[in-house]
């Protein structure tokens, strides 16, 4: 019901919050040409019933009000007919109150109408078209009262000549309070989105900058992965290379030896420089949304921890049908800083048995992600602080506090998930929700 008095109002157009001031003027124009059309037609039907005395020729012009209200109320809906509209709408209502004011002698406060169509085209129009009217209006009655005795004293007359310029001079004021507001919140309104912009601007960039500075800080964890992952490989290729210089030294072995073990370096070079590509991928920002397997993603993660996690035991039901679409680097990201927050509480807390629980599931709607360790839980006094930004409970480590309120808006704002913590039997734990 409310949507179609809006719209009825409105004439089914579209305002924009720079258009108020024309979505004012066309709720009231709908609502004064509805309200004359009926009040029109009542007369009209009063007149015709024998309640009240007009004139054939009054109740012609009665009914013909009422129709052209009604066709002005249809050709509001388009919106470049609202001039011509206003001006039909006055010009009809003057000759209406013309013809009220020359024939329906017995009516006393037949001029107060005068007043309600001089406010009208100081709303409507404006305040030049309103003085010029009031002007033309005042002069033609004076005009009229010498020629046609029009039933008011001359101090009736008087009277109204008073109130009509007070009430002309009112409405000027008040139209010009209302246009000059209008521009002054128009401004304010533009001030107040450009100030909004530029914070939102501000806001991105900086965090940006810290999703960056969460990168580079994790770049070390991942050298150190590399290092880590690389010293095997290197050990076994200056084995294979003092062997291969021994047999040629001595040559005792045949050519097809000296080819295998050039196979085998060629296999840990290979691997060591897919290692590289493995963790520069990490590195990058997604740009586009990608189908990619789930259980792939966090295995990923846990590999740059191989060194770290040795005395961790990691417990994860593997799906490698479990797929998602969608960012598949930042949900990595987000997994290596829950999986380091995870490895520096338990090489804190006193327990022989060290634990991390990985719990993937999807959902109808979501994609849920569980971290959870045994190593006692975060402080109550620090629970509801953890994301926020600088917040470290390991200053004595060189925590920078960045990690998971960069975590929180990879989740939130970039995949419009959420990111929570809870404190179990256990420990800590995790929760990871993104829809699907």
């Amino acid at each position: 019901m409310l949507q179609f008095l809006d719209n009825f109002l409105t004439s089914g157009h579209h305002f924009t919050e720079n258009e108020n001031l024309q979505k004012f003027r066309f709720s009231l124009l709908n609502s004064l040409l509805l309200i004359a059309a009926l009040f029109t037609l009542l007369n009209y039907l009063v007149s015709r019933f024998h309640l009240i005395t007009f004139s054939p020729l009054y109740e012609n012009i009665l009914l013909g009000y009422a129709i052209m209200t009604l066709g002005a109320i249809y050709l509001l809906r388009k919106k470049n007919f609202y001039i011509f509209v206003v001006n039909l709408t006055l010009v009809s209502t003057l000759a209406l109150f013309y013809f009220a004011l020359l024939t329906a002698v017995q009516d006393e406060l037949r001029l107060i109408w005068f007043f309600l169509v001089v406010f009208a085209s100081f709303i409507f129009i404006g305040k030049k078209y309103g003085l010029l009217l009031m002007l033309f209006i005042l002069s033609s009655i004076f005009i009229i009262n010498n020629y046609h005795d029009l039933g008011y004293s001359k101090l009736a007359l008087f009277t109204f000549f008073n109130a009509f310029l007070i009430f002309t001079a009112f409405s000027y004021f008040f139209l010009e309070k209302i246009e000059k507001d209008s521009v002054e919140f128009l401004s304010l309104n533009d001030k107040l989105r450009k100030n909004v912009s530029n914070e939102v601007q501000q806001r991105q960039k900086q965090e940006r900058m810290l999703l960056q500075q969460c990168r580079l800080a994790s770049m070390g964890e991942m050298i150190d992965s590399i290092a880590h992952q690389w010293r095997q490989p290197l050990m076994n290729i200056n084995a294979i290379l003092m062997n291969m210089d021994r047999a040629i030294e001595l040559k005792t072995k045949p050519d097809s030896y000296l080819e295998d073990k050039i196979d085998e370096v060629i296999t840990l070079t290979t691997h060591m420089s897919q290692t590289i590509e493995d963790f520069r991928a990490l590195l990058k920002t997604d740009k586009q949304k990608t189908h990619f397997f789930i259980d792939a993603s966090i295995n990923k993660a846990l590999e740059i921890f191989e060194g770290p996690l040795k005395d961790i035991n990691v417990q994860m039901k593997e799906n490698k049908k479990l797929t998602f679409y969608g960012y598949n680097n930042e949900l990595i990201q987000v997994i290596i800083i829950l999986l380091s927050n995870a490895i520096d509480a338990l090489k804190t807390y006193q327990n022989h048995v060290k634990n991390i629980w990985i719990d993937i599931e999807i959902t109808e709607h979501n994609l849920s992600i569980t971290i959870e360790d045994n190593a006692g839980g975060i402080e109550k006094k620090y629970i509801d602080k953890i994301f926020d930004p600088y917040f470290t409970t390991k200053d004595a480590t060189g925590g920078t506090g960045m990690g998971l309120y960069i975590s929180k808006i990879i989740i939130e704002q970039n995949m419009h998930g959420s990111l929570s913590v809870i404190n179990t039997k256990k420990g800590a734990k995790f929760i990871i929700l993104i829809p699907k």
